[in-house]
Order: structure tokens, then sequence, then C-alpha cells
């Protein structure tokens, strides 16, 4: 969806208005006072989240963030808080940094929390955008997009809802009966709802969907408002999200980039983590120097694979740079990322999906040749898409961090290789060949990538491909000032290296680097910088060698893993059934399949799991989840009848 900022505008009290909908963002009493009043008060809050693990807040309509930004002042305020608090909220036309710097600056009471906020605020594209505050016990997800489309694949379960849209009048989608069925799915029961509309279609709506509602005194001008819970006269099917597990500890197979991102998510909510890794400790592994690309997925159509990585590219900036502010130290560099058009036809399909989806230029934005030269600092081909905030990760340095921030939860296993696991009693039991158990756990998750499927089933090989490197020196040619990406990749020169690269070569499994793979990626560089001088010999160069591990429809496996058996057994009653049906193997989990984005991938599937583990709100829409589920390949062959 194409996100159209608000713009900033204010009536003649000087209240903050929306032109598009002809009605103030608050009350012209007091937007503060406002929130306070009926959504604060309304809901009885603070004192119904008092100690409680996990509470979640659901908002219709974020405008200026006072709602946000009075809740989290309460919460702040409160001894009794609740340990982390999610505030989830949908906005379909969200302000950019500037206009909310600019209306800030008339609620001083909320001046430190909102600088906060507009440090952590996402660009204006389309997609849930999970931003941390104080220590990570508080989150914001703010959801940019239509409320009727966003609201129904949310994954959560609510304890409190604030209704702020525009007023029924002007806004009517906002108060609709079929939304109002939408936000009941997603309500606990006895779950609170307040709004300061008193409007008889709103009421009626609210009722239907099962809230009982009652009109209380409202603010300001406002003679009255409502305020309900959810007391649905029967039950209702809910969205599948998991309860939090008594028991903290986890073992994690796999220490690379996907099983270090699920440690340092577990661990920051209080997680034990056995962390299990074959190889020996990174410093005996793949050269330090080794670096990769993260950029996001752009497509026309805007399809599965370009949304789940665009949230993964923005919410592993973000988490990055969290590592950084903590004192941990990253090999990185958001230099910025020139795609390269391969020729006139798909300069035009790249002009197209730039126009199509409207995002702002700080995200991406097509070049021409000359101004792609600018940024490249050297001569090219062609133009391409440019992505300011994209850049290079050296893996290693990013895996230390992340291991460094798990602290004294983390227990490491290295040159340990799992043979066997097994579910006996309450526990995982990882073995060794011989038979010894390395760890056990309530939960596991499997985090590496071609050998999962070793260990568990999911009905669907893996595909591994071989990919090379080569490492040039910085004086064998003129390097580009950002990332090149095309038929290959290169990087600026970092401590006197130029990294190129990299093969696909199938039906090769050499771990050792080749000087036919040299000669490929030296072909590929000069297919992207025809006009540079490169002097190397493919037989001299050196090089690093890894191995993608990808699903047959290019999307990582992140979730619950599949009971293959029991849906075997079960598979007639499968044939129309969805993945919520599918019979699940209890407490073991994966993360794989990151092909050759695993640094888009990593943070947000940690973020993920996590939050399923914890019973909280999921950082993605429904629908992503679904594509990402390891159970999906499962269930397409139970309807397909080949299961």
């Amino acid at each position: 969806m194409r996100i159209v900022p608000a713009e900033l505008a204010f009536d003649a009290e000087g209240t903050p208005t929306s032109p598009v909908y002809g009605d103030v963002y608050h009350s012209a009493e007091s937007g503060p006072g406002q929130a306070q009043h009926v959504f604060l008060a309304g809901n009885g809050l603070p004192g119904r989240w008092a100690r409680a693990r996990v509470f979640t807040i659901v908002e219709t309509g974020f405008g200026l963030g006072l709602n946000f930004l009075a809740t989290w002042r309460a919460w702040r305020a409160d001894p009794e808080r609740c340990e982390r608090l999610h505030f989830v909220s949908i906005e379909k036309h969200p302000f950019d940094r500037d206009a909310l710097a600019a209306l800030h600056r008339r609620y001083g009471e909320f001046a430190s929390l909102a600088e906060q906020l507009r440090d952590a605020w996402p660009p204006p594209v389309s997609g849930l955008h999970r931003l941390h505050f104080e220590d990570e016990r508080l989150m914001l997800t703010v959801a940019f997009g239509d409320v009727n489309d966003l609201a129904p694949r949310l994954r959560l379960h609510a304890d409190a809802f604030y209704l702020d849209g525009f007023s029924p009048r002007l806004n009517q989608d906002m108060w609709s009966p079929l939304l109002m069925r939408s936000l009941a799915r997603l309500a606990r029961q006895g779950a609170t709802l307040a709004t300061y509309s008193s409007a008889a279609p709103v009421r009626q709506a609210l009722e239907a969907a099962g809230f009982n509602m009652e009109k209380c005194p409202g603010f300001g001008r406002k003679r009255e408002m409502l305020r309900g819970s959810y007391q649905p006269r029967r039950a209702q099917a809910g969205q599948a999200v998991a309860g939090a597990r008594s028991g903290r500890h986890a073992i994690v197979i796999g220490a690379g980039i996907a099983g270090a991102a699920i440690c340092e998510r577990l661990a920051r909510r209080g997680w034990d983590i056995d962390l299990i890794e074959g190889r020996a400790p990174p410093a005996g592994q793949v050269p330090a120097k080794y670096a990769g690309v993260f950029h996001p997925h752009i497509s026309r159509d805007d399809c599965i694979l370009s949304r789940a990585a665009r949230n993964g590219f923005l919410y592993a900036i973000q988490r990055w740079l969290a590592l950084e502010r903590s004192g941990l130290k990253l090999s990185w560099s958001c230099c910025g990322v020139l795609q390269l058009a391969g020729g006139p036809a798909q300069a035009q399909r790249m002009i197209a999906a730039v126009a199509a989806m409207g995002f702002p230029a700080d995200f991406l934005q097509y070049l021409e040749r000359e101004a792609a030269e600018q940024h490249a600092g050297c001569e090219l081909g062609s133009g391409g898409w440019w992505y300011p905030g994209a850049g290079w990760m050296r893996p290693l340095s990013l895996i230390a961090a992340q291991l460094a921030a798990a602290g004294r939860g983390l227990r490491m296993h290295y040159g340990a290789r799992v043979e066997t696991i097994h579910h006996e009693g309450e526990c995982w039991h990882a073995l060794d060949a011989g038979g010894k158990r390395l760890a056990a756990a309530p939960v596991l998750v499997l985090a590496n990538a071609n050998d999962a499927v070793r260990l568990a089933h999911i009905a669907q090989p893996l595909q591994q491909t071989r990919g090379q490197v080569s490492y040039l020196p910085e004086a064998a040619m003129r390097a580009p000032r950002a990332v090149l990406t095309g038929s290959g990749y290169v990087l600026p020169a970092v401590d006197g290296v130029i990294v190129t690269g990299s093969t696909y070569d199938r039906d090769d499994s050499d771990p050792e680097p080749q000087a036919r793979s040299h000669a490929e990626n030296l072909h590929s560089l000069a297919q992207m910088m025809p006009h540079t001088v490169v002097q190397a010999n493919a037989a001299e160069l050196d090089g690093a060698v890894g191995f993608r591990c990808a699903a047959p429809d290019h999307l990582p496996l992140v979730g619950a893993l599949p009971d293959v058996d029991a849906a075997r057994a079960g598979k007639t009653a499968l044939t129309g059934a969805q993945l919520a049906d599918l019979p699940r193997r209890d407490g073991l989990y994966c993360a794989s399949a990151y092909a050759s984005r695993g640094l888009v991938w990593a943070a947000l599937a940690g973020e993920m799991l996590a939050s399923q583990l914890e019973g909280e709100p999921m950082p993605l829409e429904g629908d992503l989840i679904d594509a990402l589920d390891p159970g999906r390949f499962v269930m397409k062959q139970a309807r397909r009848g080949i299961l």
C-alpha cells in the first residue's frame, strides 16, 4: 500500500487538523487532557495493568501520538506497572518526523518522551514497525496502512482499546461494524474499550461485536463518551497466539547469524539459553574481512517477499543501532546501496515500481546513470535503485555483539555436533553421536540452516547453494563509494580489502575457494563497472566460501515446526484446514532458509520467535507470518492430497 503522509495544518483555534477529513486531531481544550480522561481513565489505567507480566493496548488512529505519550508517562510513573507494555497503533496517514517535531513543541509536558519517539520514528512505508523504549520494557508497534486492512491481520490478544479515529460522520470506515468485529477477535475476555465518540451507530456496532458499552461524561466540549468491556454472549474463535511458557529456558542449535539473533532476543526477555554449535569458535572460521550486503526487496506489486523483507531491513538497522548504543562494536556502514539496472527494459520496470509504491526518497529512489555515478564515485553502465539507508555488514562482528548482549544467561557449547533430538517429559534433549546429552530445555530452536531438516521433518527438502566471494587488494581497482549490486555485488574498500561476489554454485559442496569462482566474480564485477580497470589474477586471489540455505518459495522458515507424522495420520481432515489447525511438535521451533538475505531476516525472525514464545503481539501481519510458517509445505501438500 502506498502511504500518503499527513499534512501539517491547524484550524482557526490553532488545534491540529486534517484537511483530508476536515476534523481536529484532539479536543480544542487539551490533547493531553483528552488522552488522560478518555483513554487512560476510560480503560481503568494505570490500575488494570498492575503487576501484569504483559499488557497490550490497541489503538485506532495514532495521530500526533499523544495517547501513546500519555500512556508512556503514566506507565513510567506507576510503581505497580506491568513488566512489559505493548502499544499497537494503526495509522493510515502518519506524520513525518519534521511535522511531529513541530507538533510536539505544543506539548511541553511530553518533551523528553516525544524526542525519544521521534528519534525512533520509522519512514512512512506500509507495514508494522516495532519500536523499543525503556530498556525494551515498553514497545510501540505502529502499523502504517488502512485500519480495515490491518486490524484483521494483527496477531495479538488485546487488554485495552483506544478508539480515536476522526469523527464517525467524517470517516465512517474507522467505525464500521466490520472493524468492530475485527477488534473483538483480538480482545481478551474482559478487555476494556474507550472512545471519545458517543454516536449511536458506534455503540450499536460495538455491542453487536460483543462489547458491553455505557455512556459516561466526556472531555471538554464533549458531553458524553463511551466506555465498556468485551463480554461476548458466546465464545468467539480468536487469533492463534501462543501463551507464555512458565520456564524460560531454550536450546538453540546453530551459532550463526540466525542463532545469535534468537539468543539476543530471548535473553532480553530473561531467558536462559544453551547455544550449541558444531564448529569451532568464530576466530577459527571465516576470515573477519568477509562482509555481506543488506537492502530491502522491491517489487511493483509489493509481494509477500517485498513486504516481509522491508520489515526485516528496517528492524535490523534499529536493532544494530541499539547494540552500538549499548557499547558493543559492530563493523558495518550505511553507505548506501545502488542496485543497477541490467538494461533498458529492467530500468523501466524499476522506474515503474518506484512510481507505483511512492516510497520516500530517503528509503528508495531511482537514479539515472549520471546521478548514480555521483553516489558511486565511479563510472557505471546504467542507473538503478538507490537505497540511502542500506549498506554492508561484517556478520562475525554482528554475531559477536549479539552473543555478548545475551549476557550471563547464555551458555556456549562450541565444537559439539547434535546428532539427534528427542522430546521426553516436558523437555527437548539434544544428544551427540554417542548418545550423550548436550542440553535439555522445554524449548528447542533449530537455527542450523540446511542441517535443520536432518533433525526434524518439514515435508520439504531445502536447497543448498555454494557462494564464493573474492577479496581484492585496494590497489587492484578504484573501489566504489557505495555498495553496487546487479550481476553480483562489490563493496567499498574496507581495511585495504574490496569484497566482491558472490557466485551461485549448485551441486557443488567444495568449502575451499576456487579459481574458476574468482574468475566468475571478476566477470560479474566487469559487468557492473564496465569502465573500471581491475588488475587482478583469479588464480592468485583470496576469498571465502559459504552455503546458502533456501526454501523453494525463497522465503525463510520461522516458527513452530509441524508434526508431519500426525498431519499424515489425519490428512483427510486437513484438506480444507488452515495453518492454525496443523498439529505441531510442542516446544520445537525453526529459524532457517534465509538464503542470501540473512542480514535482513535474522533480527526480525528472532523477535518473531521471542514474541511467539512469550505470548506477545507479533511484529508482522498475519499473512506474512503464515507465509514464513515452517508448516506451510505440509499444509499445501495436505490440500493437494499428496501428503
